[in-house]
């Protein structure tokens, strides 16, 4: 195998970025050699025209994904990385933050403990000591996994825009 190779099925097989550092790990190649074979492949998917894509999530990660246009088609094809409810509380948590459990809870109901629970666990949360309650932001990896900025006005902003569309 080649290395371009592992590392486009690596781009493939994973459902969240894949950093630089694990890629030269199972490539055997240097961090700047990735970076180099990645925008090779970057340019063979453009060049082609095709419907996948490869991102880069910060600078140090790599998501290969479908093409931003047909999201909308193939959403249904997707299995959430949360259920709906929870996906709810967590469009709450995104929208008000930094926001108070308490308001979450007052807001979404006492079901919302184990939906701040599952999103905390999962990455997407953080949760940091507030008197009584925790305060909830939003981490980068709810960020990249789900394509918004990880500037926090920009995320209430994107969100806003994507809930005026429907």
């Amino acid at each position: 195998m080649h290395a371009k190779q592992v590392i486009e099925a690596a781009l493939f097989v994973s459902s969240e970025p894949v950093s630089v550092d694990k890629l030269a790990e199972i490539s055997g190649k240097t961090r700047d050699e990735v970076r180099a074979l990645v925008e090779e492949l970057r340019s063979d998917y453009a060049s082609r025209d095709s419907a996948i894509e490869i991102r880069s999530i910060g600078e140090d990660h790599y998501l290969m994904q479908a093409k931003e246009a047909l999201s909308g088609l193939l959403i249904e094809l997707v299995k959430p990385a949360v259920a709906q409810d929870v996906l709810k509380t967590l469009s709450l948590i995104a929208l008000r933050q930094p926001i108070t459990q308490a308001e979450v809870v007052k807001a979404r109901g006492s079901s919302a403990y184990a939906h701040i629970r599952e999103l905390i666990a999962k990455g997407f949360v953080a949760a940091a000591p507030a008197g009584r309650t925790k305060m909830l932001t939003t981490t980068e990896k709810f960020s990249d996994y789900f394509g918004f900025s990880r500037d926090i006005a920009e995320v209430k902003k994107q969100i806003g825009r994507l809930l005026m569309k429907r």
